[in-house]
């Protein structure tokens, strides 16, 4: 793809105005004050400044797929995203495209490629554990095919990005632990690179700390997979003082535990409480039944289809990026 020697962020960062500001000036927008328009127009004409057609002709031919790139197609939540997703796109008369990269940096930008080679308008993306460069993303925004990312979302480099509030929900669940009289709480996280680990790391200690309770390192434990989860549950309930209750940030880790605990014989609530971010119908197949913080899984999916619906249906080429959080709930069963 050929890309303009003189970009829109060039004349923009010469006259200290946004990349919109400066797109809406070139186009005679009536929002956009006249001395910011010839100021525009000017340094345009003296820079030889010309619109990217290939990027212009990529926005105009439409295929009406969205392209979806997750990192594993497996267990509950999935599912439930790809449900909610659809229901947007189903209405608005898109077709969705998934591939999966199986938390592999290499895989994701495949699959990146894959999809805009297909002519995709646009992409739905949740980052594997291994993405910290971003070259594929730039690759897409030059031919202005529009992304949105979504749970999984990269810290260090801007646009949309929708994803649920974990460190409340961690938060929320922590403390209703705390308020049913348990205090040696354990929490299962996953890969600790991840944005979503360490923002309900930060809920958990975040409710220790509202209630006086020292957090104890021998509680807090990383894993991949589900033997390994189960593996290091095994070691927490092994330590001279053990944890009365533990939660765990998704369907693998509590899965693991719930493994570790039943070789245990350990009875459910009665010797130890368990909770996790779970969604349905993952929480009710285990006995007893799982309090849970919902993911919100299929509101996202809703959300983020829309969101770039909307982005794909505009004739704006530049926007402030949105970053949202969605709000959790904590689902009272029976194992806590």
């Amino acid at each position: 793809m050929r890309v303009n020697t003189i970009k829109l962020k060039d004349i923009a960062k010469a006259l200290n105005l946004s990349i919109s500001t400066v797109s809406r000036a070139l186009k005679d927008h009536p929002d956009v004050k006249p001395e910011t328009i010839k100021a525009a127009k000017q340094l345009a004409e003296l820079l030889h400044y010309k619109p990217d057609t290939n990027a212009l002709s990529l926005r105009n031919r439409k295929s009406k797929i969205i392209g979806y790139i997750t990192p594993e197609i497996s267990y509950f939540f999935f599912p439930s995203v790809l449900k909610g997703i659809e229901e947007i796109t189903n209405r608005k008369g898109y077709n969705v495209m998934i591939l999966q990269s199986n938390e592999d940096y290499l895989r994701e930008v495949d699959c990146t490629e894959t999809l805009l080679s297909n002519n995709v308008d646009g992409l739905i993306i949740s980052v594997t554990k291994e993405t910290n460069t971003f070259h594929h993303f730039d690759m897409a925004k030059r031919g202005n095919v529009p992304i949105v990312f979504i749970d999984k979302v990269p810290k260090n480099y801007e646009g949309d990005k929708i994803s649920v509030d974990g460190e409340d929900g961690t938060f929320k669940a922590i403390e209703y632990l705390i308020n049913e009289g348990y205090k040696r709480i354990a929490i299962g996280l996953g890969n600790p690179n991840i944005s979503i680990s360490q923002d309900r790391l930060n809920g958990y200690i975040r409710a220790l700390n509202k209630h006086n309770i020292l957090v104890n390192d021998e509680y807090i434990y990383h894993s991949n997979s589900i033997d390994e989860a189960e593996f290091l549950t095994h070691k927490l309930l092994d330590l001279p003082s053990p944890p009365d209750s533990i939660f765990s940030i998704s369907d693998q880790v509590v899965a693991g535990v719930m493994i570790a605990i039943n070789k245990k014989n350990l009875k459910i609530p009665e010797q130890i409480a368990v909770s996790s971010f779970s969604d349905e119908p993952f929480c009710n197949m285990f006995n007893p039944p799982l309090t849970t913080v919902r993911p919100m899984g299929y509101e996202l999916g809703k959300e983020t289809a829309q969101l770039l619906i909307d982005r794909i249906e505009s004739s704006e080429l530049y926007y402030t990026p949105v970053v949202k959080k969605l709000k959790t709930e904590l689902v009272i069963r029976k194992s806590t």
